[in-house]
C-alpha cells in the first residue's frame, strides 16, 4: 500500500514538471520547472526500479524461506523413508540367514539319514528277492512270487530316488569327500552300459580312444555319473533310437566323457531349469517317466566337486548330448604325481 502511494506521488511530480516545461506554466519558472520535471522523472524511474527491486527482494525472502521449509520437511522425509529403509534391509538380512541355515539344517538332516533310510529299504529288498527265488523251498502260490517281484521292482525304484536326494543333500551338506584313484576308463564306460540295461531295446555304442590315460578320480562317483547319464538317454530314448558313449582326450590334456542320444530332447529355454536342483521339465513327454529329476544336478554337482565342468547341448525332437570335461590335473598323462596333488 505504501508503496502504491509512493509511487504515485512521484508519478503526479513528474507530470506537473513536464507540463510546466510543455507549456510553460507559471507554476515554476520554466527553467527551474525543467530541473524540476528531468529530476523528478528521473525519481521516478529510480523509485520504480528500487521498488521493482525491493518486492524482487521480498519475493526471494519469501521463496526463501519457503525452499528451506521444504528442505527440512524434505530431510525428514529421506531420513524416515532411510530409517524404514534400513529396517526392512536388517529384515531381509535376518530372513536370508534363517532361510541358509533351514536348508543347511535340512542337507545335514537329510545326509544323517542316510543309514536310517538305506537299512530297512535294503531288508525289503533282500527279503523279497528270496522270496522271489525261493531260497526256502517252493511259495505255494503263483501270486506269492508276483507281488514278490513288485514289492522287489517298488523298493528298487524308491531307493534309487532316496539315493539320488540323499547323495545331493550330502554335496550341498558338503559332507560328500572323493576318494580319488587311477582307474581305466573303457572298463568303468563298459560297466555302466550294462548297468544302464539299454543294449536290449536301443543301439547303443562304445567308443574310447586309443591310448586315453587313465583317470584320476573318485571311481564311483564317475561310475554314477555316466550310469544316470546313460539311464537318461535310455529313458527318454524312444525304442531302437540311437545312444553313443565317448571317452576322448582333449589338446588341453584333459579327458572328456560324453553321452549323446537321438531321443526327445530339451527345448533350449529349459536347459537351465533341467540343469537346476529341484526343478524338472515342464513336458508331457518327460512327465510320462518316472524320477525325481535330480540326474543332471548330481552329475553337475560331482564334476564341480572334481574341478571339472559339464556342458549340456539339447534340441526338442533332435536329441541330448552330455559331456564330461575332466581337467588336465586329472588325467595320468602328466604324472602320478601331479594328478595325486590335485
Amino acid at each position: 500500500m505504501r508503496l502504491g502511494v509512493t509511487l504515485a506521488g512521484v508519478v503526479i511530480l513528474c507530470v506537473l514538471g513536464l507540463v510546466s516545461v510543455i507549456h510553460g506554466s507559471n507554476v515554476l519558472p520554466q527553467g527551474s520547472a525543467t530541473v524540476v520535471g528531468a529530476l523528478v522523472f528521473c525519481s521516478c524511474v529510480t523509485g520504480m526500479m528500487v521498488a521493482h527491486i525491493y518486492t524482487s527482494y521480498e519475493r526471494a525472502q519469501r521463496t526463501a524461506v519457503q525452499l528451506q521449509k521444504a528442505n527440512i520437511d524434505l530431510e525428514l522425509l529421506v531420513t524416515e523413508r532411510t530409517q524404514r529403509l534400513s529396517e526392512k534391509v536388517v529384515e531381509l538380512e535376518n530372513a536370508r540367514a534363517e532361510a541358509v541355515e533351514a536348508n543347511a539344517a535340512k542337507s545335514r538332516f537329510l545326509a544323517n539319514m542316510s543309514h536310517e533310510l538305506r537299512t530297512p529299504l535294503n531288508a525289503i529288498l533282500g527279503f523279497s528277492e528270496m522270496i522271489q527265488h525261493q531260497i526256502y523251498g517252493p511259495a505255494g502260490d503263483a501270486r506269492y512270487l508276483e507281488y514278490a517281484r513288485h514289492i522287489h521292482n517298488s523298493g528298487s525304484h524308491l531307493l534309487s530316488l532316496i539315493r539320488e536326494i540323499l547323495d545331493l543333500s550330502k554335496i550341498e551338506a558338503g559332507k560328500m569327500e572323493l576318494s580319488c584313484e587311477a582307474f581305466d576308463i573303457e572298463g568303468l564306460v563298459d560297466e555302466a552300459r550294462k548297468l544302464s540295461r539299454g543294449d536290449a531295446n536301443h543301439v547303443l555304442t562304445v567308443f574310447v580312444e586309443d591310448g586315453l590315460p587313465a583317470l584320476f578320480a573318485d571311481k564311483r562317483a564317475t561310475l554314477q555319473m555316466m550310469l544316470n547319464l546313460l539311464s537318461n538317454a535310455v529313458k527318454f530314448t524312444p525304442r531302437g533310437g540311437a545312444i553313443a558313449a565317448t571317452a576322448v582326450a582333449r589338446t588341453d590334456g584333459g579327458i572328456t566323457l560324453s553321452v549323446r542320444d537321438s531321443g526327445i530332447g530339451i527345448a533350449k529355454a529349459d536347459i537351465p531349469k533341467a540343469l537346476a536342483v529341484y526343478s524338472q521339465v515342464d513336458c508331457p513327454e518327460v512327465r510320462k517317466h518316472d524320477g525325481t529329476g535330480l540326474g543332471l544336478p548330481i552329475v553337475q554337482a560331482l564334476m564341480k566337486l572334481h574341478g571339472g565342468t559339464l556342458d549340456l547341448e539339447s534340441e526338442a525332437g533332435q536329441g541330448t548330448s552330455v559331456s564330461l570335461h575332466f581337467p588336465a590335473e586329472r588325467s595320468m598323462r602328466r604324472g602320478e604325481d601331479a594328478a595325486i596333488a590335485a
